[in-house]
């Protein structure tokens, strides 16, 4: 027989005597190989056991689930220990190729919990508080102070507010090419198309800045 490895989970299985889902376990072999193998499974005890396909062929790098299901449970038998034999076999030559041995024994009573096995004596749960709630008066208050409400309650800049008369009082003046009619303003009040258009630009910067939330 060659020595290759044979991998099986769980390395061992425990039955119950007053727990009847304990009575019917799986056992999974792994191939991690490139290559087909067969396997075989042989017990100690097979009066006491039923396996569900005991022989078959495992794929290359795949894994086969194994029904195990303990048949006779009874308190003689407990603390007892059987084993289970799964052995890999080429598939060509039928040479064995390894084994791996499963321990397995029935125990009177039942499982304890699965979480306080887990935790051990040093380890404890951990508890998980409550966040406080916030009233709603409190979010309100919250909220009313954030920096970007204090906009609205700012006063009204006071010289945005004369450039923007500056500008529609000289958009209002005489324009000095499309006089056509003589006026009562004296000639250095009548502006330049162009000039007009500064103060047009002019008075759409201040009332975006004035007028934006």
């Amino acid at each position: 027989m060659k020595n290759v490895p044979v991998f099986v989970f769980p390395v061992s299985l425990e039955f119950y005597l007053n727990a009847r889902h304990t009575h019917k376990q799986l056992l999974t072999v792994y191939n991690p190989y490139d290559f087909s193998v067969n396997f075989k499974v042989l017990c100690t005890s097979p009066n006491k056991f039923t396996v569900i396909d005991p022989e078959g062929v495992i794929a290359p790098q795949s894994c086969i689930d194994i029904v195990v299901r303990y048949t006779q449970p009874s308190a003689i038998h407990c603390n007892t220990t059987e084993k289970f034999r799964i052995t890999m076999y080429d598939r060509n030559t039928q040479q064995a190729l390894g084994k791996r041995d499963i321990p397995t024994k029935l125990i009177e009573g039942e499982p304890l919990n699965t979480i306080q096995e887990s935790l051990g004596d040093s380890f404890h749960p951990l508890t998980t508080k409550a966040q406080t709630i916030k009233p709603i008066e409190e979010l309100s208050r919250i909220t009313c102070n954030h920096p970007l409400h204090h906009r609205d309650q700012q006063p009204i800049n006071v010289v945005a507010v004369a450039i923007s008369i500056c500008c529609i009082s000289a958009l209002l003046l005489p324009t000095q090419p499309e006089q056509t009619a003589p006026s009562q303003l004296p000639n250095w009040l009548h502006i330049g198309s162009n000039l007009k258009l500064v103060f047009s630009f002019v008075l759409g910067l201040v009332s975006m800045l004035v007028l934006r939330p």
